[in-house]
């Protein structure tokens, strides 16, 4: 293997981890805290990506889906809070049928208004940049930059603000937090809205990368649920660490192999470790 093809295997797998981070960091907000698996997240992403498509549309500069997605899916995800699920905290079971049937909804509505066929969503920066003789996309460097500054930022968030140091506090106990005055519904209700801005933002990241239609999210959802639970819920790090782990296998078996390999690499890797952790508790 030449020095050109293994920097970018190398640098396909980092990517690959970006992605996966991005993906699953919405959803490990709201499972981490709420206890609520939100079965549409895929949707969410779905609709961060038709945000992206149709800023291009409008002639805008792509560079401003970054914000329009997130903010769109936010204020989505703030009514679907307010009418759906602060009515299903702590019930897994009820959240996993609820949120399933707000997928098939989203996914339907959205072949209603755009159809089924795919949309492209333009590259905000179509340069390369020369690895060892070999081009490489910047876009796909951007991703993981755009990763490592959402990490900073809820790092920063979760350890050095007041707001983090009250969302800390519900994980660990929700009912003493409430007794010492602590509005509890809220501090869910703005966990699932920036757990929503967090999935349009990731998919108006991926949208260039790949065809933008309805079933899109289901692509994703499994990627994202077996990320968070293979980092442990509560855990940014241990979430950085299953990224890594998931995303890196998926890339390595998808190149020497195939992308269906690959696929298959991340379910047997997440249950072979899951069954390890369970076996270590």
């Amino acid at each position: 293997m030449s020095l050109s093809i293994l920097s970018v295997v190398l640098l396909n797998i980092v990517t690959s981890i970006a992605i996966f981070f991005v993906i699953a960091v919405g959803l490990a907000v709201i499972f981490g805290l709420m206890d609520v698996v939100n079965l549409a997240h895929g949707e969410f992403v779905m609709l961060g990506a038709y945000a992206a498509f149709i800023t291009s549309q409008l002639g805008l500069n792509p560079w401003l889906s970054f914000v329009i997605a997130p903010v769109i899916v936010a204020i989505f995800g703030l009514f679907i809070e307010k009418i759906l699920i602060r009515h299903l905290y702590g019930k897994i079971m009820e959240s996993i049928l609820a949120t399933w049937g707000l997928g098939i909804i989203l996914r339907q509505v959205i072949e209603l208004i755009f159809g089924k066929d795919y949309k492209i969503a333009p590259y905000p920066v179509e340069q390369t940049v020369n690895v060892f003789g070999a081009g490489y996309p910047v876009y796909r460097l951007l991703i993981v930059v755009l990763a490592l500054v959402i990490v900073a930022l809820l790092w920063y968030l979760e350890r050095k603000t007041n707001v983090g140091v009250t969302v800390r506090a519900v994980i660990q106990n929700p009912n003493l937090s409430s007794a010492l005055g602590i509005n509890i519904n809220r501090v869910y209700s703005i966990s699932f809205v920036v757990g929503s801005a967090l999935a349009g933002l990731a998919g108006a990241i991926i949208a260039p990368l790949v065809s933008v239609h309805s079933g899109m999210g289901i692509n994703y959802v499994m990627n994202g649920f077996l990320t968070v639970l293979v980092g442990g819920m509560g855990s940014l790090f241990g979430l950085v660490g299953s990224a890594s782990l998931l995303g890196g296998s998926e890339s390595v078996f998808s190149f020497f192999f195939d992308p269906v390999w690959g696929s298959i690499a991340v379910i047997l890797i997440t249950i072979v470790f899951m069954r390890f952790k369970k076996t270590s508790i």
